[in-house]
């Protein structure tokens, strides 16, 4: 999907919420973060978590939208910022050296300032509902919001390899390089920004081994989480 397609998804998600009723905060209008391990399967679950839970809602419901890549965009896009920033807030890469320099050289906003825009925009989209966030600390983030599911996708490695083998195309080698590259990535975003430790079960309702599961039954199994909650 383009960044525009990604864009027009983010808009029409928040027009379909124009005409809504007031949001009555008692009702904890559900809403789903999904943090991962490389390879584990994160966007296949949570694109099937939306059409399972978009299958169960009323006609006159607004539906469930999943914000993973597209999210960082919408964030410089609302900031009138320009999208080339996006490549120096990776949260699966160590980019400091080089935000340092862009920052020190007047090229972009401070990763401070970037990343206090995201969390702004996974709070707004939490409060709306209805929505999957995937990655970026979601889960820490919402964490004082009733109506979240949080939950962890992760699986043996060799399992994670095979996937990235056949999603991006990598021979093997070039997939281990990929999958601890993005572990350690995300590993050390969390800790910088949350000083928390990524893999802590606590942090989440549930961990779910995709490995074991699959990706169906995993959204299936989240799906049953949110429904007592919607």
């Amino acid at each position: 999907m383009s960044d525009s397609d990604h864009f027009a998804k983010y808009r029409a998600y928040f027009l379909s919420q124009k005409d809504r009723p007031k949001i009555d905060r008692a009702a904890h209008t559900p809403f789903v973060t999904i943090s991962r391990q490389t390879g584990a399967g994160a966007e296949t679950v949570a694109h099937l978590l939306a059409k399972k839970l978009n299958a169960q809602g009323g006609g006159d419901a607004s539906p469930w939208t999943v914000f993973d890549k597209n999210l960082i965009g919408k964030v410089l896009e609302d900031q009138h910022l320009p999208q080339e920033i996006a490549r120096h807030v990776h949260e699966d890469k160590d980019t400091t050296v080089q935000a340092l320099v862009g920052e020190l050289l007047g090229l972009h906003p401070s990763m401070w300032t970037i990343f206090h825009h995201t969390s702004d925009a996974i709070l707004k989209l939490a409060r709306v509902g209805r929505c999957i966030i995937v990655g970026r600390g979601g889960n820490i983030i919402t964490a004082k919001l009733k109506g979240g599911v949080h939950v962890r996708l992760v699986a043996a490695e060799n399992i994670r390899i095979a996937h990235l083998c056949k999603h991006f195309d990598l021979e093997e080698k070039a997939a281990v390089k990929y999958l601890h590259e993005h572990d350690d990535g995300r590993r050390r975003y969390v800790k910088t920004n949350f000083d928390r430790n990524i893999d802590d079960p606590l942090l989440y309702d549930a961990v779910l081994n995709t490995g074991l599961l699959g990706f169906e039954r995993a959204a299936d199994t989240i799906a049953a989480m949110v429904a007592p909650r919607g």
